[in-house]
């Protein structure tokens, strides 16, 4: 599925809430789609372009919101995407989405996958789709900085927070140090916006 085929999300306004059969639908349809990196953006065109449920800013401060909290990125964006929409049943019915098919499609095919995994043409195929995935991972990557990226002092803290990873800083010290000021940076640009 290509993005071309959408109108531009920025010029979307958010459709009505989907109904628990949509949302349990389009998490469920992306999850046995997609693996590996690239779940976050098909998630984007899911429920920001395709379907326009979202906007864009409210589904990258969603995301950015789930990469913090500890577990599945994607289980956290997909309880955050469904507690938006239709509250603490959603948030239920968009986690069984995205974890139920996968898991159902793994337990009925993991003998199967361990027969072929040796075979040279599947080696290639998984590598294909990894390259995939990098490229739909870079891809959101780059829309999520775009957004974030407005000022001087977001990028002073996202070029900290890259020297400190090429550094090989200790994760921990990276999120305890500049987690609680990229925090008090929007906090401080959202109260200025509200004046």
């Amino acid at each position: 599925m290509t993005e071309k085929a959408y109108p531009p999300a920025a010029a979307a306004a958010p459709t009505s809430p989907p109904t628990l059969w949509q949302l349990f639908s389009s998490c469920a349809k992306i999850s046995v789609s997609s693996f590996g990196g690239a779940v976050s953006a098909m998630i984007r065109v899911e429920f920001v372009v395709a379907k326009q449920w979202v906007a864009e800013a409210d589904f990258l401060e969603g995301l950015a919101l789930a990469q913090t909290l500890p577990g599945v990125n994607v289980v956290n964006l997909s309880l955050w995407l469904g507690y938006s929409l239709r509250g603490t049943i959603g948030a239920i019915v968009a986690v069984f989405g995205s974890i139920l098919p996968p898991a159902i499609i793994i337990v009925a095919a993991s003998a199967f996958i361990h027969r072929i995994s040796g075979i040279p043409l599947v080696t290639q195929l998984l590598a294909g789709v990894a390259a995939a995935a990098l490229g739909f991972s870079l891809n959101m990557g780059i829309r999520a900085a775009r957004h974030a990226l407005a000022d001087i002092l977001s990028l002073l803290v996202f070029a900290a927070t890259i020297v400190a990873s090429l550094a090989q800083v200790p994760l921990v010290f990276i999120v305890c140090l500049l987690g609680p000021l990229n925090i008090g940076l929007a906090y401080w640009k959202l109260r200025r916006e509200q004046r």
